[in-house]
């Protein structure tokens, strides 16, 4: 069996490599970026950018990031040499209704579904920091026709501790959105209560011990604001197809607490920024709120420096931004007049500037 990963960012990638242990030397990667694939090969990776490269591939597994309109996935479409028999699953997350234009992109060149091809939508799951693998959780598995779910389960049901079969394919690209879009709102209404909790003097911290003490109920943390690549991009993708004033709403609560950060704090300070990473515990810039924050801060007229326990302070510089030096900071709390002007913010203390 020859399996093609297709797409190597960070879902892709964890992908690539839990499969290439299962399948050892039956696994290849591909990606359009051409430096991300000379990094992976100087690592001992066997990836590629030549599509041409890929012929008699068996299983091809869909990653690449959709772009708005699934326009990413439609250009490695366009350039696989796909053999008849083989199997399509796509993995990344959809706007609803690109899998029946899958599905009419392959049959007008040809292909006849759960005959000689077999098309599947088989949405990631992940939570880096917690599941080692995208493979550590229960997956949704969705398809046009029985045959195609039959091919499907063969291959998933050794990797997945549990998959879950839906004859609807519709069911299934909406359920990755909704399972997105639902912890949006639910961190959102969080940052809706913990400012409500900082404007009355109240602590949020033991109200979330209070609330989360109901077996059936939890209130979430809060961090700079709802950042990371899925999130938005997956709320915009039901906003689409489904307009909301609840969805609106939410959208625009996490607006109004990320500048409330920004205008509490003012202008002519110092700020110290502790948490810069896209969310605790994962080591990655892209997409943070965090360094949205700071670039804020700086066009209000601050000087900002910042700390991550995750990032040393050369890597930080190396990333365009200013590290806080301790000793600096220990000699300038000897210095009244600068204290003065100094505002200390945390992520998990957003409004709570110090």
């Amino acid at each position: 069996m020859k399996i093609c990963v297709v797409g190597l960012g960070n879902i892709g990638f964890n992908l690539f490599t839990y499969l290439d242990q299962k399948f050892s030397g039956e696994v290849i990667g591909v990606d359009v970026n051409e430096s991300r694939v000379n990094e992976l090969r100087r690592k001992g990776h066997r990836v590629t950018t030549d599509y041409r490269a890929l012929t008699g591939i068996d299983v091809w597994l869909m990653a690449p990031s959709t772009g708005n309109q699934g326009q990413n996935l439609f250009s490695a479409l366009e350039h696989m040499i796909i053999c008849p028999g083989s199997l399509i699953s796509i993995e990344s997350t959809l706007p609803p209704g690109t899998m029946m234009r899958i599905r009419e992109f392959l049959e007008q060149r040809g292909f006849k579904l759960g005959t000689d091809l077999f098309l599947i939508h088989v949405p990631h799951r992940v939570m880096f920091g917690v599941d080692k693998t995208v493979c550590d959780t229960p997956r949704v598995m969705g398809a046009f026709t029985r045959a195609c779910l039959e091919k499907g389960r063969e291959f998933y049901n050794p990797l997945v501790p549990l998959l879950v079969e839906i004859a609807d394919v519709r069911v299934a690209e909406l359920s990755k959105v909704v399972e997105n879009v639902k912890r949006y709102v639910d961190v959102a209404f969080a940052q809706e209560i913990y400012g409500y909790c900082v404007t009355n003097g109240m602590s949020f911290d033991d109200l979330r011990m209070a609330v989360n003490s109901k077996n059936n109920v939890e209130l979430l943390a809060t961090d700079w604001g709802i950042g990371g690549e899925c999130l938005p991009k997956d709320m915009n993708f039901l906003r689409t197809v489904c307009p909301s004033a609840l969805l609106e709403g939410a959208e625009q609560a996490d607006q109004d607490y990320r500048e409330r950060i920004v205008k509490q704090v003012g202008s002519g300070k110092e700020v110290w920024v502790r948490g810069l990473s896209y969310k605790t515990g994962v080591k990655d810039l892209a997409h943070s709120r965090g360094v949205d924050l700071v670039r804020a801060l700086e066009a209000s007229g601050n000087t900002v420096r910042v700390e991550d326990p995750l990032f040393s302070p050369d890597e930080l510089s190396a990333a365009g931004f200013n590290p806080i030096d301790e000793l600096k900071g220990n000699y300038d709390n000897k210095n009244e007049n600068h204290l003065a002007t100094r505002v200390i913010l945390d992520r998990q203390k957003a409004l709570e500037i110090k």
